[in-house]
């Protein structure tokens, strides 16, 4: 059943509001009131759907209580008819001027009135659904702007996120984006280990992103708390707005995103890392072949050297007690000891020129390890 229009009747007069009322009360809700102050103080108790004002009253008449109304917010659109004996033109002007909507003469025809009541309360529908669409169009519009401007910091987010270098500096980035979306989070960065951002390794929230991170739900709800998570990247939400259904829906796509866009950065992360692991190992080993290669020669040259010193020291002497017995005379002693003497200075000068290749090894091994530890 369909809702009755509530019509105000204001006259001081009761045979004038018993008559109205005998005609209106088949078809409307009515209330009747006997002045312009008892009308404006119902009016703040409960707006009608139509006031019918008489003109002429003791204290404030119709045009004065018109007037206030249309000085109210709540009460600046409402159809007001006046329902007066004043028939001059002057008057019918007067209340124009003070915002009525249509003006009637007493007596009153029946049939005239229900046209005056059934107009404004079309009009007044027309108006009101006018003001709804344009609402819910400014509604539309607002939402549309904020979710532009969410998918415009989720696009800076995709470029700026290339540039992160490290696992804590994703979970920051994450967290700073969900402050755009004015949201209090806390983060854990699962890569070698787990990392925290907005909270203590130690605190409540680091365990529950903990226990939940271990199980296979992409979305979790505890109260207004919800957490979202994937392989590398645990986000608790500690005020996900439950009593916007749209935005609580459109932010939890947004960050479900974001969340997929950062779990891509830090599987690069990753990657990156164990390459780069596997050339410092790589490079380590280097290092270590080279110098425990430099120390094996070093070695030999070395035994070597005094390999050749302990033989060339031994023919020096053998020749010295073979000279006596060889019946030289003192100009072939002297030729042949000269030859030794040589023959000694030339290996001493080889042994000379393997002590320096001994040094040269030494600083590639030396270069190496600094070579080494500018890749660290």
């Amino acid at each position: 059943m369909t809702q009755q229009a509530q019509i105000m009747v204001v006259d001081d007069t009761a045979d004038n509001r018993l008559l109205l009322t005998m005609m209106l009360e088949d078809d409307y809700d009515l209330v009747e009131v006997d002045s312009g102050e008892a009308c404006l103080a119902e009016v703040k108790k409960q707006i009608p759907d139509l006031i019918l004002l008489d003109v002429t009253m003791p204290g404030m008449s119709g045009f004065e209580v018109c007037v206030q109304l249309r000085k109210q917010a709540e009460t600046r659109h409402l159809p007001i008819i006046f329902v007066s004996g004043l028939d001059s033109v002057q008057d019918r002007l007067e209340g124009f001027e003070a915002g009525a909507d249509d003006y009637l003469t007493k007596p009153v025809d029946a049939e005239v009135l229900f046209e005056k009541i059934t107009a404004c309360l079309q009009h007044q529908q027309k108006v009101t659904s006018a003001k709804n669409e344009a609402s819910d169009a400014m509604s539309i519009a607002m939402e549309a702007m904020t979710t532009s401007s969410e998918l415009g910091q989720i696009v800076q987010f995709v470029k700026n996120v290339q540039s992160i270098k490290t696992p804590v500096a994703v979970g920051e980035a994450i967290q700073s984006i969900a402050r755009e979306f004015s949201l209090s989070t806390s983060v854990m960065i699962t890569t070698n280990t787990a990392e925290f951002v907005g909270c203590k390794a130690d605190s409540i929230e680091a365990k529950v992103l903990e226990e939940v991170s271990k199980t296979k739900e992409r979305m979790v709800s505890i109260g207004i708390r919800t957490i979202i998570r994937n392989d590398h990247v645990t986000l608790l939400i500690k005020d996900m707005p439950l009593d916007d259904e749209n935005r609580c829906g459109r932010l939890k796509d947004h960050l479900a995103v974001l969340m997929d866009i950062a779990n891509g950065q830090l599987n690069t992360l990753e990657a990156q890392s164990a390459v780069t692991q596997q050339r410092k190992d790589f490079i380590k080993r280097i290092v270590t072949i080279a110098e425990e290669k430099t120390k094996q020669t070093s070695q030999k040259m070395h035994a070597h050297q005094e390999k050749s010193e302990s033989i060339m020291n031994g023919m020096v002497n053998s020749l010295e007690s073979m000279l006596f017995g060889l019946g030289l005379d003192e100009d072939q002693e002297k030729k042949l000891m000269s030859l030794a003497d040589q023959t000694s200075l030339l290996l001493q000068e080889a042994s000379s020129s393997a002590s320096d290749l001994d040094a040269d090894l030494g600083v590639v091994v030396e270069s190496l390890y600094e070579f080494m530890q500018q890749e660290a």
